[in-house]
Parts: structure tokens; C-alpha cells; sequence
């Protein structure tokens, strides 16, 4: 359901190919970071891409994701929390947390563990199924008459919130996602960022003092 109440359908975005995972670890300050690396993308803007490649960059880009969120939930009960997702890379960090977050996600009786997370749930189970949900931006690229963005990428540099960067007509974003507090779970960011920008009305969420930072209340 759009937020004006119009019904979208989402299709499949592929099915998982092989994967391969590489780890890499190094101090940063205090914490530990962990890295987890696919092979690129290549050249972002080389010149127009047919639909066919389109859709094969779409679904192993929806297949990275859903591992990034596998691993963000395997991961987050051990102190280790997402801190970045890059799309055109297809690498991943992880963050130590010096304290261990003792919730465990919450989720509707007899949801199975790929379901939404409900409120009550730490930060870092909200975050890993944000990412999770992203692919289904790709659905949106021709929704409205601005059309959707691009997804770029997700950072996450506090527990508090996490931005997910889109470039949407040569201009880069951050969508900013509330992960402590929530009001409502997050439920459908790739269908809610899609029509912020299709619908053309996304400046007017800004976030003040920041020149590129959006705050719609995904």
C-alpha cells in the first residue's frame, strides 16, 4: 500500500546465485570493523544499460542485500552491528559494539525469521531488515513523474538512525531511517523512498541545517 493508499504489486528480483565471502578485520579507535566483500558492479554511468542487464545487475544486487541482511542478523546478537552497505562495491562493515544489545527482534506470532520487525527490537534487527527490504526500490524506477532513485548504498554511523543513499537525476541523497524510537515498524522503505522521489515532493522533507539529508519518516 503506497502512502496515499494506492496498491502496488512487487514482482520477484531474481533468484540467489553463488556467493563468495571474504573477511578482513582492523581497529578503528575503540571498535573492531569487518568487512565482507563481493565483486563489483563495474563502472557506474558507462553509458546506457539494456532492460535485460538491468534486471541481471537488480537481482544479484537483491541477492547481496539479502545476505548482508542474513549476516546483520546473525551477527547482531554478538555485538557485531552493520555500520555500512556499499551497492556499487558490494562490500559490507561491521562495527564491535563495546555492549552487547540483549533484545531480541520481535516479530508477529508465527512470522517466519524473513518477516517484518516489530517495534520492541533492537536497532540493529531494525537496520538488517531496512536492508533487506531495498531491492524492492528497484520497482520504482518509473513510478511518478520524477521517477524513483538509484540505490548507492547504506550508512549506519550511530545505533540511532541509518541513511540509505540513493542518487536520484545526478543528485545524491541520504534518506534518513530511525532506528531507536520508532513509531511504527519499518515495513516498506523501498516502497516508500520510491514514491518520495517519484512524486517530486522530497525537498520539502530536508532535514534543517543539512543541504542533502532527507527526513520523511521512513
Amino acid at each position: 500500500m503506497s502512502r496515499h493508499g494506492e496498491p502496488h504489486e512487487h514482482g520477484e528480483h531474481g533468484e540467489r546465485g553463488k556467493r563468495g565471502v571474504s573477511g578482513a578485520s582492523g581497529e578503528l579507535g575503540e571498535t573492531s570493523r569487518y568487512v565482507f566483500s563481493y565483486e563489483p558492479l563495474g563502472e557506474p554511468g558507462a553509458g546506457p544499460v539494456d532492460t535485460s542487464e538491468r534486471d541481471r545487475r537488480d537481482a544479484e544486487v537483491g541477492a547481496f542485500l539479502n545476505h548482508v541482511a542474513e549476516l546483520g542478523f546473525e551477527a547482531g546478537p554478538k555485538g557485531l552491528e552493520l555500520r555500512s552497505v556499499d551497492v556499487a562495491t558490494r562490500t559490507c562493515a561491521f562495527r564491535q559494539e563495546r555492549e552487547v544489545d540483549p533484545r531480541p527482534p520481535v516479530r508477529a506470532p508465527g512470522e517466519e525469521s524473513g518477516g517484518a520487525v516489530l517495534l520492541g527490537s533492537p536497532s540493529w534487527a531494525h537496520l538488517a531488515h531496512l536492508v533487506g527490504e531495498l531491492p524492492f526500490l528497484f520497482s520504482f524506477r518509473e513510478y511518478g513523474p520524477e521517477g524513483g532513485p538509484e540505490l548507492r548504498g547504506v550508512d549506519a554511523p550511530t545505533r540511532e538512525w541509518a541513511d540509505v543513499l540513493v542518487e536520484h537525476r545526478g543528485e545524491q541523497w541520504r534518506v534518513r531511517v530511525a532506528l531507536e524510537g520508532r513509531e511504527r515498524p519499518v515495513e516498506f522503505p523501498g516502497m516508500e523512498i520510491g514514491e518520495l522521489f517519484g512524486e517530486g515532493d522530497y525537498r520539502r522533507f530536508l532535514l534543517p541545517g543539512t543541504t542533502d539529508v532527507l527526513d520523511a519518516g521512513v
